[in-house]
């Protein structure tokens, strides 16, 4: 049977619960296509859905938010994972030529730009929401099984593959951030 997602923002999407919920370019305006997944066990409870819905209602907050972790950790070194998302910065600005650069960053010098300004540039790709199931290491047992949300950053994906992940817990709390491609 199927069911609305209670989204404000986004009227009439459709799931069927015990399925996957994976809808793409979900805003067409957007620089990059971005993606929407919810897995088939979260599905089967419309109270997840419910919260997936929330949060994607509330993207751009959670954005704001995630953009503002991404900040604070580059601006740490002692942060556990600045080294990840220096490595991140590093990688685009010495493995790339100057001209895909320029163009993927929008900006005739890219490497002036310092590590804050990149995580603004940072686009969302996809806002997805599953269980933990081992995605996010052994120092979070406690939430391998709960609802998680899961927030996918890159630059323009004409020019990379590469993702910052935000993950967040149930009640959107960020949890830890991965370098994925």
């Amino acid at each position: 049977m199927t069911k609305q997602i209670p989204s404000t923002k986004f009227p009439g999407l459709e799931y069927t619960s015990g399925d996957d919920i994976w809808l793409d370019n979900l805003k067409p305006d957007s620089k990059i296509p971005f993606y929407f997944h919810v897995s088939e066990k979260l599905t089967q409870n419309e109270a997840a859905v419910a919260r997936a819905a929330h949060a994607l209602d509330r993207m751009d907050e959670l954005v704001n938010k995630a953009r503002a972790h991404l900040k604070d950790i580059i601006q740490s070194k002692q942060d556990p994972d600045y080294t990840l998302l220096h490595d991140f910065f590093d990688f685009h600005l010495s493995e790339m030529d100057e001209e895909s650069l320029k163009e993927m960053l929008g900006t005739e010098q890219p490497k002036t730009l310092s590590e804050p300004e990149l995580v603004d540039l940072l686009m969302l790709k996809s806002l997805g929401s599953g269980l933990g199931e081992g995605w996010l290491g052994s120092s979070f047992a406690k939430e391998q099984k709960e609802k998680i949300f899961i927030m996918d950053f890159t630059f323009n994906p004409e020019y990379t593959d590469q993702l910052i992940v935000v993950y967040l817990d149930v009640n959107e709390n960020i949890l830890t951030i991965s370098h994925e491609s």
